[in-house]
């Protein structure tokens, strides 16, 4: 009897965790999915109920990681940090925007905007700007939970990420 109560309340304590894409077919039509779409064609959709996915990139020193197929629409960069865990310093926010293979990032405070052309890999992404690392060095998705990010980046600190633009 105590193997099966310990049993149940195993399984029931699990979470839930799949991933359902909402992708744009290659004749415009709207398909759901359990894989990641192409770039620029859609994104992660939130389920209620079901939390979203983690992925661990294949080769990561650094353990749980993303695919750069998350990366579409508006994410506010909300704070900078040494390490993934360490102290943030959220004075200069920044809204990043991206759509298929070009990025757009915006400082919040005194910046310009910059657009550039994005390379997508496995488990991160180039910015082909030099002022954002440029074209030969990764950003590198270390972590993704509950729609945020945190971002290993080619100039040093990790930068974290929420989904949708700063306020």
């Amino acid at each position: 009897m105590r193997l099966l109560v310990a049993i149940a309340a195993t399984l029931l304590s699990f979470n839930a965790t799949a991933a359902v894409y909402k992708c744009k077919n290659a004749s415009g039509a709207i398909e759901f999915k359990d894989k990641p779409c192409a770039p620029g064609t859609g994104g992660e959709i939130a389920v209620k109920g079901v939390a979203p996915s983690e992925t661990v990139s294949p080769g990561s020193a650094r353990g749980k990681g993303g695919s750069s197929a998350t990366l579409s629409g508006a994410w506010c960069e909300y704070a900078v940090s040494m390490d993934a865990q360490g102290e943030k310093d959220d004075s200069m926010p920044a809204d990043w925007v991206f759509d298929g293979d070009t990025v757009e990032y915006r400082m919040k405070r005194g910046g310009g905007t910059i657009r550039s052309r994005i390379v997508r890999k496995e488990s991160g992404f180039a910015i082909e700007n030099d002022m954002l690392g440029g074209g030969d060095r990764d950003w590198e998705i270390v972590s993704q939970r509950d729609g945020e990010l945190v971002v290993h980046g080619p100039i040093g600190g990790y930068f974290h990420f929420r989904r949708g633009a700063c306020r």
